[in-house]
């Protein structure tokens, strides 16, 4: 029996480093929920592969062999694809597609097989007007994962969205919504709330898909105390949206495209491997995670979980 839904809580930039809290936010932060999940365990280098009695741990490899550092649009092309994305274009790449990882977002990618099969997907995240604006006039480009859910028909969410409950601030709470784009009446959520409403979001779909990238953002900034806050903030989500989850019917998936920010000591990405946290019935993690060793294995073992 597979899995009814799968959220996936993709988290922009974050490797496993080493247990150094000069250096990297996950050694330094308070993260209660995570280690409750990984048995006292944390989200560094050396800890994996853990199995506990809520979740799978492991560390998964973005380098996918090929020179250079790792880098967003063709990391997060992999996860979307299921393919080696870099070697087959020779090179990491990023951070937004070019056209050649354009076109192969656009021949297939999760969001358009899981819907071709008359599966629900959806990407969570609600997009400011402006954002809309610039992507038709083509002074932007989309990123890997609204690239690939504006390729599969996903319909990505906006502003009225957001304030109906029906999607998501990419930094859960709304507070950038209010302090940074012009909506000083959008409700604020307490971190945990915000985990409850991506709970109830997450059961209308087989595939509800959240990007957070404000972890790379701080990062190239090498902004410490912003990191933390991050964190403690992801850890708040979790202690929401886990009691609500139905770990019979579903899993959650944390990782990530490439390392950056549990190293603060450099501006760029890293070469470490990324964290695949999986949490729900220990059969379905099984199944999930039993030949997954990169990137191109979260394709293939999602679409295999939701093949019921």
């Amino acid at each position: 029996m597979g899995a009814k839904h799968v959220l996936f809580l993709f988290l922009d930039g974050v490797g496993l480093g080493a247990n150094d809290p000069q250096a990297n936010p996950f050694a330094a932060a308070k993260l209660p929920t995570f280690e409750k999940l990984l048995g006292e365990a944390r989200l560094l280098a050396g800890q994996a592969p853990i199995e506990s009695t809520q979740a799978t741990l492991l560390a998964i490899d973005a380098q996918l062999g090929v020179p250079g550092m790792p880098q967003s649009a063709t990391g997060q092309a992999a996860l979307l694809t299921g393919k080696n994305v870099p070697a087959l274009i020779g090179e990491h790449y990023g951070p937004k597609p070019n056209p050649v990882i354009e076109k192969m977002l656009a021949n297939g990618n999760l969001f358009s097989v899981l819907t071709k099969d008359g599966k629900k997907a959806a990407l969570l995240n609600a997009f400011p007007p402006g954002y809309f604006e610039a992507i038709e006039s083509g002074r932007r480009l989309p990123g890997a994962i609204a690239m690939a859910a504006r390729y599969a028909g996903v319909a990505l969410k906006t502003a009225d969205d957001l304030y109906a409950g029906q999607a998501m601030s990419a930094d859960f709470t709304g507070e950038g919504w209010r302090t940074m784009l012009g909506y000083p009446d959008l409700p604020l959520l307490t971190p945990p709330q915000a985990g409850a409403r991506l709970a109830e979001l997450a059961q209308a779909y087989h595939l509800a898909f959240f990007e957070h990238w404000p972890t790379d953002v701080v990062g190239h900034r090498q902004n410490m105390p912003a990191a933390i806050e991050i964190l403690q903030t992801l850890d708040g989500v979790l202690a929401g949206l886990l009691p609500r989850w139905q770990a019979e019917e579903g899993l959650i998936l944390i990782t990530s495209d490439h390392g950056n920010m549990e190293d603060l000591d450099t501006r760029r990405h890293t070469r470490n491997t990324v964290p695949c946290l999986v949490i729900g019935a220990l059969a379905l993690r099984r199944r999930f995670t039993r030949s997954l060793e990169d990137l191109t294995g979260i394709y293939p073992a999602i679409l295999d979980v939701l093949d019921s």
